[in-house]
């Protein structure tokens, strides 16, 4: 059942991330981003590259390129930031090359069978770990279950630079009705992540580089989500007129929210109701 819900999940994701042009971006000298509406990262070294998610054969293979425009070196290492496929897939070409693949332990072990996605070589345990190579680091945070399973907020200590996968999307709302989410851990975490420090803020979908006012979008979007819904769960609104109710004028900007926001609400109410 599991591995089904997660195919009707990755189907859902390529239909609404039908593809664009493939760009590069760059965050700063040694950190680019390469996708259309969803990024795979690098980040230069003095002895080699370092991915984070390869996300699909063709980003990655302009990713590759995109890398061979900047430096000669290796890519020497892939982290997949969480267990979704959307991100994991397309990592054979960097394993051809002699890459070592890395993911959090709890990402690991609840990564669905895809023969797109390269088995990692290690897994970390824990809260806190710092990757290194030629003498650059890594801080790597897990926090629990949010969105995903094993999922790693990045901070790139030279650069002040922080890169959050799915868990701050710029200017839309909410993914749908949050598959294998927690949103409560999630919002909490997003609080974690404002304790950072931190001026750059990178992101996997939409848009890749913002700052802290990207996420403060994020936890203002959630906590008005949730004061709503709430509201009328204490008015006595029928549940299942909530959704319909709930409006959050603010946001209509957003991408996605006539679409989603009654999606959103309705993850809220389950998670109110049932505590899932």
């Amino acid at each position: 059942m599991k591995h089904a819900l997660s195919i009707i999940f990755l189907f859902i994701i390529h239909l609404l991330s039908a593809q664009t042009e493939i760009k590069e971006y760059k965050a700063q000298d040694n950190i680019y981003l390469v996708g259309d509406r969803v990024f795979s990262l690098y980040y230069i070294t003095p002895e080699g590259v370092v991915v984070i998610d390869p996300i699909n054969d063709q980003i990655a293979t302009e990713t590759l390129k995109s890398i061979k425009k900047h430096t000669d070196l290796p890519v020497k290492y892939v982290i997949y930031s969480h267990n979704h496929w959307d991100h994991n897939a397309g990592g054979k070409i960097y394993k051809k090359l002699g890459a070592k693949f890395i993911s959090h332990a709890k990402a690991a072990e609840n990564m669905s069978p895809n023969d797109q996605v390269v088995a990692v070589d290690s897994t970390w345990k824990g809260n806190k770990t710092v990757f290194s190579l030629g003498g650059k680091k890594i801080e790597l945070f897990y926090y629990g279950k949010n969105h995903g399973d094993g999922m790693i907020v990045f901070r790139f200590p030279e650069k002040n630079t922080v890169f959050t996968v799915d868990l701050v999307v710029p200017d839309r709302v909410l993914y749908a009705y949050l598959p294998d989410a927690k949103p409560q851990q999630w919002l909490e975490n997003l609080y974690d992540i404002k304790r950072l420090d931190f001026d750059q803020l990178l992101m996997a979908h939409v848009r890749p580089i913002g700052s802290r006012k990207d996420l403060d979008l994020q936890i203002g979007y959630f906590e008005d989500l949730y004061k709503a819904t709430e509201l009328e769960m204490k008015k006595g609104t029928n549940l299942f007129d909530i959704p319909k109710t709930v409006k959050l004028p603010q946001y209509q900007h957003l991408q996605n929210y006539d679409e989603w926001l009654h999606m959103n609400v309705w993850r809220i109410l389950m998670e109110k109701t049932i505590g899932q």
